[in-house]
């Protein structure tokens, strides 16, 4: 069995978590956290649960070269943080990100299969580098259903009742508790079939919003391949994703 393949997401410009007190844009996944960052908190969850071969990491693209040159030493020093992450044996890949995270992640999984031969078609966990929480049990139980069914994803019931509202703030339908899910990452795949999905969906003008709502449409798309839907797992609470300013409190 081939050796998985992870790719960390960090090339968003954190435009919602806002400024720090000295008027400088936060990155949060840079941000100092147990000795590391939140960068390098996420990467050593995933490097001290399996024995990965390749782990791809995104930061933000800039059309200057000067930026790009310094957006990635950033990114390095922040994912270099931790001692376990610096010397772990895998092989580390710096990708500039798209436009968007569909197309960050795009470009990532092309650049993880490049190194790949041929034949293998390992797992690719897909992480959000801010989302520095995850425990090693969901990563094993993640992992294992995706090498079972192809495609697995951590999940969790909402508490409250949830509603479908339109345009003008109506409740227009109401649905059942019991079939709905909370999506959080890792996401992860066989990669050949996820990247063949991206591939897919790069030709939509429709933005998907996780990777599995591309898998999902591929796989509904391609009935030959006889391909699962998304396994869900069992989530957790605490695999919080960093995205505002009182997500910081998490940190402190």
């Amino acid at each position: 069995m081939s050796k998985p393949v992870l790719i960390l997401v960090a090339a968003g410009s954190s435009t919602r978590i806002g400024m720090d007190k000295s008027g400088q844009k936060i990155k949060k996944e840079y941000l100092p956290l147990n000795g590391g960052t939140v960068l390098s908190e996420a990467a050593k969850a995933f490097i001290s649960t399996l024995d990965f071969q390749i782990v791809a990491v995104t930061y933000p693209f800039s059309s200057n070269s000067d930026e790009l040159n310094s957006n990635e030493t950033k990114c390095k020093e922040a994912l270099f943080a931790d001692p376990i992450v610096k010397n772990a044996s895998c092989k580390f890949l710096f990708v500039p990100g798209g436009e968007t995270r569909q197309k960050s992640v795009f470009e990532a999984l092309q650049k993880i299969n490049a190194e790949l031969p041929e034949d293998e078609n390992p797992v690719v966990f897909i992480h959000d580098g801010a989302r520095p929480f995850v425990k090693s049990e969901t990563i094993s139980l993640t992992e294992r259903a995706a090498q079972e069914f192809g495609a697995a994803a951590p999940g969790l019931r909402p508490i409250d009742t949830q509603k479908e509202i339109d345009e003008n703030g109506f409740i227009k339908r109401h649905l059942e508790r019991a079939n709905l899910i909370a999506i959080q990452t890792p996401q992860a795949f066989k990669i050949q079939h996820i990247l063949e999905a991206h591939s897919e969906a790069a030709e939509f003008t429709k933005e998907f919003t996780d990777d599995t709502e591309i898998w999902d449409e591929y796989a509904t798309k391609h009935k030959n391949l006889k391909l699962s839907h998304v396994k869900i797992v069992m989530g957790d609470p605490e695999n919080k994703k960093i995205t505002y300013q009182n997500d910081l409190d998490f940190i402190k």
